[in-house]
């Protein structure tokens, strides 16, 4: 979230277009007939979702306790953690999450040519092979990731990896003041929105459960790569006023949000990996 860029859509949907397949050019003689080649391109339309939440926080406790804790403060950031989090699950997984929510990466992110590595066969994970993540690390073109994505159980596995060959994966510390390790000198950062039960069918992701697999992903941030976009007020919160059942007020934390993946070639996943067992060189 601290990475990721936000743009704000004058209304509820964007429009873009995004090259599936490059057009060519050519060497030309003086006199020449020039040949024409047009890039394939693929429209697609990023739509907001409606992510957020209602929160109550009880008058009496309001008015009795205002002077030992923050109880309206505590309950709002709370739920506005929740929906912060709500995001992150629909940033990886989308409608795998909830078929009500916006695209994620999982459904953006379909192409063995452009962006995804199969790590597993048919139904069946697989060890990490390192050969293919870096295979997944090339796919990239024309920009520098910025960091790679997996689970804290992915990530042990591949520092443990890294001990037993004797290269420890360096550590150092970003710009947001965090200290994570890197591999080829792109931070590796742990999430726990990323599952370890993951299930694939016909060789790739098909459900954020069911299944003992998982994904690493490896992404690039910017508006014209991965870049969040947002209604132009971004996350509010709404005094609802006090309620007619209870001795309470009701805070309504809403966020209209969604993601865009305008470039096929800046970020790339690996998935079906099985994150519980030794990597292969």
């Amino acid at each position: 979230m601290q990475r990721l860029p936000f743009e704000a859509l004058p209304g509820n949907s964007d429009t873009y277009v995004t090259v599936t397949t490059r057009s060519g050019a050519g060497v030309y003689a003086v006199g020449d007939t020039w040949t024409e080649s047009t890039p394939e391109v693929s429209t697609n339309t990023v739509t907001l979702k409606i992510l957020g939440g209602d929160a109550d926080v009880d008058n009496f406790l309001l008015d009795t306790r205002s002077n030992k804790l923050d109880l309206k403060g505590t309950v709002i950031n709370d739920k506005t953690l929740a929906v912060k989090e709500l995001f992150l699950d629909l940033f990886y997984y989308g409608t795998a999450f909830n078929t009500a929510g916006f695209s994620g990466l999982h459904q953006l992110m379909t192409s063995t040519t452009y962006n995804t590595v199969n790590e597993g066969s048919t139904a069946t994970e697989s060890l990490l092979n390192i050969s293919n993540f870096r295979t997944a690390l090339d796919l990239i073109r024309g920009y520098q990731p910025e960091i790679i994505v997996m689970s804290r159980l992915m990530r042990r596995s591949i520092e443990t990896y890294m001990d037993s060959i004797g290269d420890k994966m360096p550590g150092f510390v970003d710009k947001f003041g965090m200290r994570l390790p890197s591999f080829d000198g792109i931070p590796v950062h742990p999430s726990d929105h990323i599952s370890d039960t993951e299930t694939i069918s016909s060789s790739t992701f098909s459900a954020r459960t069911g299944g003992s697999s998982t994904t690493i992903f490896i992404l690039s941030f910017a508006p014209e790569a991965c870049s969040g976009v947002q209604g132009s007020a971004g996350l509010k919160v709404v005094p609802l006023g006090d309620l007619e059942t209870k001795d309470a007020q009701r805070f309504r934390i809403k966020w209209y949000a969604g993601l865009k993946l305008k470039n096929l070639r800046s970020c790339a996943k690996i998935d079906g990996v099985d994150p519980d067992g030794t990597v292969a060189a």
